[in-house]
């Protein structure tokens, strides 16, 4: 339990360090983008390629994308109910803002380092099926309601956000080669090896790059339902695992997964759809603290180590 405490305490420190750089201006949130791209392209699908060509692959797996879709679309559901009768421009925000976890880039880096990377399995398949409801849900509603309902969707350009996101790819190229049995030469092991490692201090420090506690009150109420949302959502599935399921270290991690903050792809969505993005940045901010203490206190009170 000592190190879960370490981990968090160490993560709490990183993302601190990343947010007194910013305010000291010795980087800015537009660095910060500079950093995610590179991040994205770099050390994110090196973890991914690496983390599951090494994987056991078991039937049980299989199901835990499932759960991902269907935890995913619950909280679209409930939040498209909640806020049908809000105008098109902040309803189609809010809606995104209540759907989609942010898996890969906080969820994986406190899970890699209290676990350790062979409990990453579990994570990236529970990405696959959030993936699909941040690109097939969250990012076609929001489509929809940017320009009043009026708009047609492009399922073509879904689909190629989907395929074309560097980690889902390799992720997919890491299933294969574990599945087909076929080698990767180890030196090209070890550079990959070297190059995820270094996704954990990168990802962490770039929490802290966007972390911004400005609030706007006339935005509070609005984005506090989004909060509810998720983390009823959230705290509810975590009973139902906790209740149902045996005790185990798939347990542990689906656990902390579904309280997992709102993904950074609701930033680039709402500037793309000309949304408010001082609200997309408060609900990824609020939800950044809340799930990181969310998940110190799950891990504490019910054993998950």
């Amino acid at each position: 339990m000592a190190q879960a405490n370490n981990v968090f305490l160490i993560t709490l420190t990183m993302m601190l360090f990343g947010f007194l750089l910013k305010k000291m201006d010795y980087i800015t949130e537009k660095d910060g983008k500079i950093i995610s791209k590179f991040l994205m392209h770099t050390t994110f699908p090196a973890l991914m390629l690496v983390s599951t060509v090494r994987i056991k692959i078991e039937a049980n797996l299989l199901l835990i994308p499932i759960l991902g879709l269907v935890f995913g679309s619950i909280l679209v559901l409930v939040a498209s109910l909640v806020f049908r009768k809000y105008p098109n421009d902040l309803r189609g925000l809010l809606i995104m803002g209540a759907g989609g976890l942010n898996t890969g880039l906080f969820g994986f880096p406190i899970i890699e380092s209290i676990w350790g990377r062979d409990a990453l399995v579990y994570a990236i398949m529970l990405d696959i099926g959030n993936t699909i409801v941040v690109f097939g849900l969250v990012y076609t509603i929001g489509s929809y309601f940017a320009s009043k309902g009026e708009r047609n969707v492009s399922f073509r350009l879904i689909f190629k956000k989907v395929i074309s996101s560097p980690p889902l790819q390799a992720m997919a190229l890491g299933l294969l080669l574990n599945i087909l049995k076929i080698p990767i030469p180890s030196v090209a092991m070890d550079f990959l090896d070297v190059l995820a490692k270094g996704n954990k201090p990168i990802v962490l420090l770039l929490m802290g790059i966007y972390l911004s506690f400005a609030l706007d009150k006339k935005q509070v109420w609005a984005v506090s339902k989004v909060l509810l949302i998720r983390y009823t959502c959230g705290l509810l599935g975590v009973a139902l695992l906790y209740c149902l399921m045996p005790k185990s270290l798939m347990q542990s991690i689906l656990i902390v997964c579904l309280v997992l903050p709102a993904g950074l792809t609701l930033l680039p969505f709402s500037d793309e759809m000309n949304y408010d993005s001082r609200i997309a940045g408060l609900i990824v901010n609020l939800t950044l603290l809340i799930s990181f203490t969310l998940m110190w206190g799950l891990v504490l009170g019910l054993n998950l180590v």
